[in-house]
């Protein structure tokens, strides 16, 4: 069987285009202009593949790697997957005109935010937290994979065992899914850590534990840096202000979905 035949039999989809990539180690362009090349090799593991779809097991568990801001990261179930949107929450804190030098990030998981931050901000130090040992594991395996030295990850239950005070920044994408929600999810997300998508039961119990703590931990005209969930903006900036911060920047995602919040120390 060649590629012209596995498509044909089974879809042009992008999925398909990614999961022959993934098996082939070959690029999509080289797949595209050689159809004649032949699968068979590879063919019983397509299938599996294919199947494991079926069964809405999430393609970036079976690739165990998925790209983030750039940078190709493990992933498996110790860690939510980094999506797209959450890029947007980095984008708009390397375009913060203030203090970077010291940033802490609170439930790292796969370590996303906090290595794009790292890679970008060589002379700042990252600190990250996560209270799952094995979200911490998948986390170093990370930084090892990408050399870089400017970043900690360590356990912690939010500040628990966090030591060091006055952070420029305090950066979170905590979980934010109500008990409501929970009991709705797609079938994909079940496969996902499931306290880490869980945030209490009206979705805000990390927020408020975050806020209400931070300003023993944020420096002189620190900020905070949340992405949240799409219903979520008025409820958690009315919870900033009245704890004394100033709204920076609310910003919507892709699909016009409220997505990130920032804050200032005033």
């Amino acid at each position: 069987m060649n590629i012209k035949e596995l498509i044909e039999k089974h879809g042009d989809t992008n999925e398909n285009w990614l999961i022959l990539e993934f098996l082939t180690d070959k690029k999509l362009i080289e797949l595209k202009i050689n159809l004649n090349f032949c699968v068979d090799y590879i063919y019983d593991e397509f299938l599996k593949i294919v199947e494991k779809r079926r069964k809405n097991y999430p393609l970036q568990y079976i690739f165990g790697k998925w790209e983030f801001y750039g940078l190709e990261l493990f992933v498996d179930e110790s860690a939510l997957i980094p999506r797209f949107e959450t890029e947007i929450l980095v984008d708009e804190i390397l375009k913060l005109d203030c203090n970077k030098d010291k940033i802490l990030d609170i439930g790292c998981g796969s370590g996303a935010i906090s290595l794009a931050l790292a890679d970008n901000l060589r002379k700042s130090q990252i600190y990250s937290v996560d209270i799952s040992k094995e979200a911490i594991n998948l986390s170093n395996k990370n930084k090892e994979k990408l050399h870089l030295q400017n970043v900690e990850f360590f356990e912690s239950d939010i500040f628990s065992n966090v030591r060091d005070k006055n952070f420029d920044i305090i950066v979170s994408n905590p979980p934010y899914i109500d008990e409501v929600e929970m009991k709705t999810l797609e079938k994909e997300l079940s496969f996902e850590p499931q306290n880490a998508l869980y945030g209490g039961k009206d979705g805000l119990f990390f927020y408020r534990e975050i806020i209400d703590n931070s300003l023993d931990y944020l420096a002189e005209k620190g900020v905070l840096a949340f992405e949240i969930g799409y219903n979520q903006m008025d409820i958690i900036s009315k919870m900033l202000i009245e704890k004394g911060f100033e709204i920076l920047i609310q910003k919507k995602d892709f699909a016009g979905f409220d997505r990130i919040i920032i804050a200032k120390r005033r």
